[in-house]
């Protein structure tokens, strides 16, 4: 009888080893892409050059900017024709040579959608969608309209450019009519999306939407939270806020999902004109910020709602940035999170300007083991510039699993994108909102128990203390809180980082305020070692009420001009400050102060007011 062959033996392992390497040849590799930027489009040679750099290095498809300041690099009769191509030819169609020479790569027209203009000067064309006299114009929060705004305002305030109002349906109606148009005349893959949100949590409370929510809530949204965080919403369902705190909170959260609604509710009409085309159908697709909480609290873009309800065909994460630790914890994140219940693929977009093809590498493989459909590089100009774009190519080639990863998958009808009009507040709205906001986290088994509970205060607060409130600051003189003038450094960091990054961060934000405590200048110390835009402007911030409430301004209230603080860790890095000088609060009448002073002031006086509610 012939002897079991042991384990480990040459006669198990080369069978085994054979079938493992037949296993994985058959297996299905990411597929590659890359957006190709406008400024790579702007003449028939740089077409004609990006189309051959691309095949050569094999690419799979391209995502091609062919609206960049909501104008055409293509031949239109409602977008005016894009600013960069005024020294080429009359008769050059980007888009037009691109579907040829690329051929037969497929093309997806990337379209950039309520951001209309970066010049500090507006558009030459007075038609432009980006011009300052536009109807659909943003304003921030505090009325003033983006298209004003000094180059160094931009910088304070995070944003861009001139944006377009999401909220504006005659801006939505002109924008599916762009994509109407070039769906037309045009044979491309798809259209894909970008800048498709808000530039952050200082915009959105124009006059319209402020009286809407006021009708229904009795409460202006300006006098709300600007900011919410996933871990401001757990403080809040956990109830370890402050009663009045949880007040604002709960319509800081009704008000967030309604400015939300807006964003989605372009892509869903976007949506439904496509839905009409004869087949093959073009896919719609969008490029969006990796942590989905984030993008929703601060940005209205409620992707994962987009995903659950299948608006979308394909969604492209953004994660361009950070160590191999902090983009393979998004990839994963998302993976788990995020709805394939109609089929969404995941692109796993990696930043290519500043990495090798090994930790691209790296990055691909976990898009690979969580079943990611592709890797899209950011931008296919970068590799271009620094090196030859095949062995990035085939860094990222890696097998694929067909598996879905997640253990609690979630379903269709756990989130759903928001509504434009708003919805009452309501437990299944709340719901909804908690979910979209703490990103698929595990929720409390008493989660509706919680949720009726803050409803029930809210309910309460609306019909006493609020009013009570407003009618207090009505009738007495406001005296404004304290003003301050600072510079600052700033250190980034993300929730995804690992404990090292953030402790090199914060070392960094401590050897920066050593530099400062020595008496360097602050100017030269900024530049070397901020990283906001107060690295690009000497460290200066934008001036501020300091609110009593908030532990942070409470240390900056105690401080006298030129006094640094410690390093301040917030929700988004580490801060060091200088206070620069302090203005004594005026006496004036709580509607003529401004509206940053009328929070501060609506916040403190709800505070005490709840407060001798519930002492009595």
């Amino acid at each position: 009888m012939p002897l079991r062959p042991q384990t480990g033996s040459p006669r198990v392992l080369l069978p085994a080893l054979a079938l493992l390497l037949l296993v994985s040849a058959c297996a299905p590799r990411l597929r590659t892409s890359a957006w190709v930027v406008r400024f790579d489009l702007d003449s028939p040679s740089k077409v004609a050059s990006i189309c051959k750099e691309a095949k050569q290095a094999g690419f799979d498809e391209l995502l091609v900017q062919v609206r960049g300041r909501a104008d055409a690099l293509y031949h239109s009769d409602i977008a005016p024709r894009a600013e960069n191509l005024a020294t080429a030819p009359a008769d050059f169609d980007p888009l037009a040579q691109l579907l040829t020479d690329c051929a037969p790569l497929p093309l997806h027209a990337w379209l950039n959608v309520f951001y209309l203009w970066g010049g500090v000067s507006p558009p030459e064309n007075p038609t432009h969608p980006g011009h300052p006299d536009q109807p659909w114009i943003l304003s921030d929060n505090n009325g003033q309209p983006v298209s004003g705004y000094s180059e160094r305002e931009r910088r304070l305030g995070w944003i861009e450019g001139n944006y377009a109002d999401p909220s504006s349906a005659e801006y939505r109606d002109l924008f599916v009519q762009v994509v109407q148009e070039l769906l037309d005349r045009y044979p491309v893959a798809g259209i894909h999306l970008d800048f498709i949100r808000y530039p952050g949590p200082g915009y959105g409370k124009s006059d319209v939407l402020a009286e809407k929510f006021e009708q229904l809530w009795g409460i202006d949204p300006r006098f709300l939270p600007e900011q919410l965080s996933s871990e401001t919403v757990s403080a809040w369902l956990e109830g370890k806020q402050s009663p009045a705190d949880r007040i604002l909170t709960t319509a800081a959260l009704f008000w967030n999902d309604f400015r939300a609604g807006q964003v989605s509710q372009l892509v869903r009409e976007v949506r439904q004109a496509m839905n009409h085309r004869s087949t093959p159908r073009p896919t719609l697709s969008a490029a969006v910020f990796p942590e989905p909480s984030a993008a929703y609290l601060e940005n209205g873009q409620e992707w994962q709602a987009w995903a659950a309800e299948g608006l979308v065909d394909a969604l492209y994460p953004m994660a361009y940035f950070g160590d191999t630790d902090r983009v393979g914890a998004q990839l994963r994140q998302i993976a788990h999170n995020t709805s394939r219940t109609h089929t969404v693929v995941l692109w796993a977009g990696l930043g290519a300007a500043d990495k090798y093809p090994e930790q691209l590498g790296k990055e691909a493989r976990i898009a690979g083991e969580n079943n990611y459909a592709g890797v899209a590089f950011f931008s296919l100009g970068h590799l271009l510039k620094k090196a030859e774009p095949p062995p990035y190519v085939e860094a990222v080639r890696v097998p694929r699993r067909s598996f879905n990863t997640r253990a609690e998958p979630l379903q269709v009808d756990d989130i759903t994108a928001a509504s434009p009009a708003l919805l009452p507040p309501n437990l299944h709205t709340l719901k909804n909102i908690v979910r979209k906001a703490l990103n698929g986290t595990s929720l409390k088994n008493n989660l509706e128990a919680r949720l009726t509970e803050r409803l029930r205060e809210f309910d309460h607060a609306r019909q006493q203390a609020i009013p009570q409130t407003f009618k207090e600051l009505k009738n007495t003189p406001a005296m404004l809180p304290e003003r301050v003038e600072l510079s600052g450094i700033f250190r980034y960091i993300n929730p995804m980082d690992s404990p090292t990054r953030l402790q090199e961060q914060e070392t960094l934000c401590e050897k920066a305020r050593q530099r400062l405590l020595s008496g360097e200048d602050f100017a030269t110390v900024a530049k070397e070692m901020s990283q906001d835009s107060s690295k690009t402007m000497d460290g200066l911030l934008a001036s501020r009420f300091l609110d009593p409430l908030n532990i942070q301004d409470q240390e900056l209230a105690r401080l006298a001009p030129l006094e640094i603080t410690r390093v301040m860790q917030t929700t988004n890095g580490f801060w060091c400050y200088r206070v620069e000088g302090k203005s004594p609060g005026d006496q004036t009448t709580f509607a003529g102060a401004p509206w940053e002073a009328r929070r501060i002031l609506f916040r403190q006086t709800l505070t005490r007011i709840m407060k001798a509610d519930t002492d009595i």
